[in-house]
């Protein structure tokens, strides 16, 4: 596996991590999930998106996409 796709995936696992220990459930009609703090949520989106970019970006430029 490439470095840096590795790295990709460890951000994106940290945004992950971080979203599950954010989100709060409010019991209902419908289950409802909530975030507690509302700047966690978008830095864990904002890693998810930037791991993500990491990790698609660099196995096109390997080719390894068609």
């Amino acid at each position: 596996m490439d470095f840096i796709i590795a790295i990709g995936g460890l951000i994106t696992g940290i945004g992950l991590i971080i979203n599950v220990f954010n989100t709060r459930i409010k019991y209902g009609w419908f289950t409802h999930y909530q975030s507690k703090s509302r700047l966690l949520n978008y830095v864990s989106l904002l890693l998810i998106i930037i791991g993500l970019i990491i990790i698609i970006g660099k196995a096109y430029l390997n080719g390894q996409l068609n």
